[in-house]
């Protein structure tokens, strides 16, 4: 990898939240990360981002940081980062299309005034909904206002495996199933998504589980979709590999974002138009960041010593 390159320059990039963000279990007020840029001997350039996820990635941006910086002086690495795999891919694939950054769907977060606000200034039915943040019985009584007050909308339910498995119960038993796409990791303990499908027949989700480094794909009835994020996974062929073996069993695959910055999502974009054309990508956090100016601060510049 990177056998043909010629120099390369390392940056760190701070970009500010509109409002703090919940990522695991603490809020955070500004998104970091590294921009790679490297040239190729032909006079190619290639750039990629490495922004793990504070929370849910493996990795720190201080070790993901040291790892590409050894990298690039030449020290081999037995197995990278996911977040530096990721930004070494698409690094090596040049530049991404600049086309416009759109959302399949519009992310509901807030109380029914908030997701009326947001689905009212969209067109198109489907939505993502945030729950297991507040109380199973407000979340229940949310679902059960947006299916009353817009009877067009498909949901995707997303809890980040915050339920136990009597809240599950209590709320998909509660509302119209057939009107939820599906839900993404709801139960703290994954291994009884199979008998939460079984016993309800909601449609499951996995996000967090791909995350896992032990995780290998196994179909379930009741399995709809995979939730892929590529910064989190690592190697594009990764990504790949498992779309593949998804596709087999007819489970769609999103693509999302992990809130990388806008030049993380246009990778993400083009990934989404290669492998997953049929399924609009998850890459609504856009709207999460400021519209100030990020702030840029070079690390270092590498030359390739062969």
């Amino acid at each position: 990898m990177l056998c043909n390159w010629q120099s390369a320059t390392l940056s760190r990039y701070t970009q500010a939240f509109v409002e703090p963000i919940q990522l695991g279990s603490l809020k955070h007020k500004q998104r970091q990360g590294l921009y790679l840029e490297i040239r190729f001997r032909d006079g190619r350039l290639g750039r990629g981002e490495i922004a793990p996820l504070p929370g849910f990635s493996e990795e720190t941006l201080a070790q993901a940081e040291q790892q590409i910086t050894d990298y690039l002086q030449g020290h081999v690495q037995r197995k990278l980062y996911p977040s530096v795999a990721f930004g070494i891919d698409c690094a090596m694939a040049g530049l991404p299309p600049t086309t416009p950054i759109v959302s399949g769907y519009p992310l509901l977060n807030g109380d029914f005034a908030h997701c009326q606000q947001v689905l009212d200034s969209q067109s198109g039915n489907l939505a993502k909904l945030k729950v297991a943040r507040q109380s199973p019985k407000q979340d229940l009584e949310l679902i059960q206002q947006l299916q009353h007050s817009y009877p067009d909308l498909q949901l995707r339910l997303d809890a980040n495996r915050g339920w136990i498995w009597n809240q599950a119960i209590f709320v998909l038993e509660n509302i119209d199933l057939s009107r939820i796409d599906y839900i993404e990791e709801p139960l703290m303990n994954s291994q009884q998504c199979e008998l939460l499908a079984q016993r309800t027949g909601v449609g499951i989700g996995l996000d967090e589980t791909l995350q896992d480094s032990s995780y290998r794909y196994h179909y379930f009835e009741g399995l709809r979709c995979l939730v892929i994020k590529p910064s989190l996974l690592g190697p594009w062929r990764t990504c790949a590999s498992i779309i593949d073996q998804a596709q087999a069993n007819q489970v769609s695959c999103v693509l999302s974002s992990a809130y990388e910055s806008e030049f993380g999502l246009q990778w993400i974009n083009a990934m989404a138009k290669q492998y997953t054309p049929e399924q609009a990508p998850g890459l609504d956090t856009l709207k999460a960041f400021s519209e100030q100016a990020t702030q840029i601060e070079l690390i270092g510049e590498f030359q390739h010593h062969s």
